[in-house]
C-alpha cells in the first residue's frame, strides 16, 4: 500500500463552558462565550494517492433454503396457504411465484442454486427459478429482508403495485409479492450480518452456514392482536466465496456517484455514518426436518 501526502494540517480547538465559566487552557486565556455552549472545530487538508490503495476483502453470498408454516393463516381445516415470498437487499429485490398448498407444519424447500438473496446477478429474477448468485459475492456487512404474503383466490383488489425494471447492476422481480389483489400479510424478518458474525460462522473460503429465523406477523409500525396469527420461519444459507482484490478508487467513485459526496473524504465519512447497529433476530435452535 502506498500513500503519498503533501501535507496534513489538523486544527482542533475545543472550548467547553460549564456553570457559566470558561476553562482556561495552559497557553493563555480563552474568550468568554455564553454558558452551556460547546464548540468543536476540525480542519483537515490532505492529498492522498487514492489510486494506489488496494486490498483483499472477504466475499459472501446468501441463498434461500426454504420456509416453514409453523401455523398457517386462518383455520387450518379451511384450506391451505398460497404463499408468495419477496426478498430485498442493497441492490434490489426478488420475488417467487405463487406457492400453493402450504399447510401448518410443512416446510417448503427452494433450490438454493436458483434462490439467491444477496449477490444476485443483475436483471429481472424469480426466486426459486432464475435468481442466481454472482460468484463474485458481496463484502460484509450483509443485510436483507424477507416478506411472505398469502394469496386469496377469491380476494378483492385492495391496493396497487407496479414492478419497475431494475437499474444498471441491480436486480428486481417481474411482479410484486403483494400486488393488492386480496393478499394477506403473513410475516417479515430482517437479517443483519456484521463482519464479525460472518467471520465466526464461515471463517474459510467454501464454508457454509445455515440459519433459521422466525418471522414477525406484525406489519411494519403496527401492533399485533392476540388472535390466531400466522407463524412462519425462514431458512437461509451463507457461503463464503473466493476473496476479491479491491481498488479504493473504484469504490470511492461508486460511493460518490450514489451519495452525491463532493470529495473522497466526504464519501468515506458518509459510509461511516451509514453504519447502524444490527437488529436482533429470533433464531430457531434446530433446522426443520
Amino acid at each position: 500500500m502506498v500513500m503519498q501526502r503533501r501535507f496534513m494540517i489538523w486544527y482542533l480547538s475545543v472550548v467547553v463552558y460549564v456553570c457559566g465559566g470558561a476553562d482556561v487552557f495552559a497557553h493563555g486565556p480563552q474568550s468568554s462565550a455564553p454558558s452551556g455552549t460547546t464548540e468543536i472545530r476540525a480542519v483537515v487538508e490532505q492529498d492522498v494517492a487514492w489510486d494506489a490503495i488496494e486490498w483483499t476483502e472477504r466475499r459472501y453470498k446468501i441463498e434461500a433454503v426454504g420456509f416453514k408454516a409453523r401455523n398457517e393463516t386462518g383455520w387450518d381445516w379451511w384450506g391451505s396457504d398460497e404463499v408468495m415470498i419477496g426478498t430485498e437487499d442493497a441492490k434490489g429485490w426478488t420475488v417467487s411465484s405463487e406457492l400453493s398448498g402450504v399447510d401448518s407444519g410443512e416446510f417448503y424447500s427452494f433450490d438454493p442454486v436458483r434462490s439467491c438473496v444477496v449477490a444476485v446477478r443483475a436483471g429481472i429474477v424469480v426466486l426459486g427459478k432464475t435468481s442466481v448468485c454472482d460468484e463474485a459475492g458481496e463484502p460484509a456487512p450483509l443485510s436483507f429482508g424477507v416478506e411472505l404474503w398469502e394469496k386469496d383466490v377469491l380476494g378483492w383488489r385492495t391496493g396497487f403495485c407496479k414492478a419497475l425494471s431494475p437499474g444498471k447492476d441491480f436486480h428486481a422481480g417481474p411482479y410484486c409479492a403483494d400486488d393488492g389483489s386480496g393478499a394477506d400479510f403473513i410475516g417479515r424478518v430482517r437479517v443483519d450480518l456484521s463482519a464479525l458474525d460472518l467471520e465466526a460462522v464461515v471463517p474459510k473460503v467454501g464454508d457454509e452456514h445455515v440459519e433459521t429465523v422466525v418471522m414477525s406477523p406484525c406489519p411494519s409500525g403496527e401492533v399485533c392482536s392476540d388472535g390466531d396469527l400466522p407463524d412462519y420461519s425462514f431458512t437461509f444459507r451463507v457461503t463464503r466465496v473466493r476473496d476479491a482484490r479491491v481498488e479504493l478508487r473504484s469504490l470511492l467513485d461508486e460511493t460518490m456517484r450514489r451519495t452525491g459526496a463532493r470529495s473522497e473524504l466526504e464519501a468515506i465519512v458518509t459510509g461511516l455514518r451509514s453504519l447502524r447497529a444490527p437488529s436482533p433476530r429470533q433464531v430457531e435452535p434446530n433446522l426443520p426436518r
